[in-house]
């Protein structure tokens, strides 16, 4: 019975994060794409799905911490599905499922963390060119532009 239950934790938890890496995969082509005014929106969705995500990996925990101790055993995949019995092969691949996706979302969330970066440097590098470019525009002596 408690696979069962776990194995629903688990799926949750791997859908929960697979919208925040969806999320994650969105903001990262609107950065490159230069679309900063779509990039509000999917922050405020990114920390909706995060909370989400949060949710569900605070729900296994509390399960697994559970039945490892009804179990008499560790809190971890392996010594989980070790005890499991019948339901092993499903409790493993939900598991490795998870850990896939969590793999899949930190690779994709250092991408957006350097894609910031380089986005910051780029504008810090145009503001610094900008105001060059209005200091020498003022040094321009004697010459009268206006009609």
């Amino acid at each position: 019975m408690w696979q069962a239950q776990l194995i629903q934790h688990l799926s949750s938890q791997t859908k929960a994060i697979e919208a925040v890496l969806d999320v994650v995969k969105r903001q990262r082509e609107a950065l490159k794409e230069g679309r900063l005014e779509l990039l509000t929106d999917l922050m405020q969705e990114l920390d909706r799905a995060q909370r989400q995500a949060s949710v569900e990996d605070s729900l296994r925990s509390a399960l697994v911490t559970k039945i490892a101790s009804e179990q008499g055993c560790d809190p971890t995949l392996d010594s989980l599905v070790a005890v499991s019995g019948p339901k092993r092969d499903e409790l493993l691949s939900a598991g490795k499922a998870l850990r896939k996706t969590v793999t899949k979302a930190q690779s994709e969330i250092q991408i957006l963390g350097t894609l910031v970066e380089e986005s910051k440097a780029l504008n810090e590098m145009m503001i610094n060119e900008w105001r060059r470019l209005g200091s020498t525009s003022s040094e321009v002596s004697g010459l009268d532009l206006k009609g």
